[in-house]
């Protein structure tokens, strides 16, 4: 009995695993339908935000040893995480009609959105490999660690695309006032400028900022060659499970009531 049980999970695992998938892989097919490059955009969106910053702070600061590889490892983390949160945001309103269609769990909804992300991560992360040897950058050993800032910043993306998904069924107006937020992060977090060269109100946002704790997680690893501090891991570690827990909860909190609002 235990063994037919056992099965029958199993089975009805790689179900949802399958589903969650499929459905990752339509999103992507889904947002870059009619456009003449397709995906290559997802390459593309990155090379041009580091293009556009790298001309400007160089000519601004003049060049600086590993400058580049340290601006493009900010813009892959920050690239993942606004594509993730603005995909999570929609995630519910955008699939209405089969909210309202189809018994299907609403958290199936930020999770599969989330799983398109990491598919897609996949070319941020190839694009950074391809302009190390452009820029003669050799990476340390403690690059083989860079994938824990990367789980850390999916849990994030998952987090606040729970939080947010459920708040702008109530409140669209967050559909306008994330775009806004996420351009800020862009600015108050350290991928063009280093935390040991500024002070002020600027360190101030850092500690309360997960995605710049998490990128400057990743340019010790990358840039530095060395292994952050301990108590650095546990810090965003908790604060990133805190903002996943909290929109975790939110989310089960409004779900019920979402048919209605729609």
């Amino acid at each position: 009995m235990s063994d037919i049980l056992e099965s029958k999970t199993i089975s009805s695992f790689k179900k949802k695993v399958s589903l969650v998938f499929n459905f990752a892989i339509f999103n992507i097919q889904l947002r870059y339908k009619n456009s003449y490059l397709g995906i290559m955009w997802s390459a593309l969106e990155p090379l041009l935000y580091f293009s556009v910053l790298y001309v400007v702070f160089t000519g601004i600061r003049g060049r600086q040893e590993d400058f580049a590889i340290y601006l493009i490892t900010g813009i892959m983390m920050f690239h993942i995480f606004t594509r993730g949160t603005s995909g999570g945001l929609a995630s519910l309103t955008s699939h209405s009609g089969i909210i309202q269609s189809l018994r299907i769990k609403r958290d199936f909804f930020p999770i599969f959105t989330v799983t398109a992300t990491v598919l897609l991560a996949f070319v941020d992360v190839g694009v950074f490999f391809a302009l190390m040897p452009v820029f003669q950058f050799t990476p340390s050993i403690t690059l083989i660690l860079l994938p824990i800032p990367l789980i850390l910043l999916f849990i994030l993306v998952l987090g606040l695309s729970y939080l947010l998904s459920i708040v702008t069924v109530y409140i669209r107006d967050i559909q306008i006032i994330w775009p806004i937020f996420t351009h800020t992060l862009l600015f108050v977090s350290p991928i063009f400028w280093k935390t040991n060269e500024v002070q002020g109100i600027l360190l101030s946002i850092q500690k309360i900022n997960p995605l710049g704790q998490i990128i400057e997680l990743a340019h010790r690893l990358v840039i530095d060659g060395t292994i952050p501090p301990i108590n650095d891991w546990i810090y965003t570690t908790l604060f990133v499970v805190g903002i996943f827990v909290v929109g975790y909860l939110v989310f089960r909190k409004l779900e019920e009531r979402i048919v209605e609002e729609f």
